[in-house]
């Protein structure tokens, strides 16, 4: 398997294992909401269109400062008091770092641990950080240079 179908592999999973938890998720949520009888229970609205997980997740991945907080991320170390503290990804503030991560918790790029407050990429966000930095190698490496080996 080449680098390129690995990374390729890599965001496919990642996008089925959030599109699925969040059809579980969708599930269990109508399950409780007609537990007790209350009417008909309608048809849940499943997480089935993944085109609605991709478009959201590169939309979120588009927005300035995402690729770096996602580096960031990826040491599993950080908390919202951190990012908040450090001003990472452009945040002001902790309301800022609190919706940044929600934002990004919502598209299946990062979650946080409840109980120590740590931040950390999921799959499918260690998959797309993979990626980002792999397109840089090789726009990179495809720059022109110069007779002297400079780009």
């Amino acid at each position: 398997m080449s680098a390129a179908d690995g990374l390729l592999t890599g965001l496919a999973d990642g996008l089925r294992r959030h599109v699925r938890g969040r059809a579980e998720a969708e599930a269990r949520l109508a399950d409780f909401a007609f537990r007790e009888g209350a009417g008909d229970r309608p048809d849940p609205i499943l997480a089935i269109d993944w085109r609605y997980f991709v478009a959201r997740t590169l939309a979120v991945v588009g927005e300035s400062g995402t690729l770096d907080l996602l580096d960031r991320l990826a040491t599993g170390e950080e908390t919202l008091a951190s990012l908040a503290r450090d001003r990472a990804g452009d945040l002001d503030g902790p309301l800022a770092a609190a919706d940044r991560i929600g934002g990004l918790a919502a598209a299946g790029l990062a979650g946080r641990d409840l109980e120590t407050g740590r931040v950390g990429l999921t799959a499918l966000g260690a998959a797309v950080l993979a990626f980002a930095q792999e397109w840089e190698r090789l726009a990179r490496a495809a720059e022109p240079t110069d007779d002297r080996g400079r780009a």
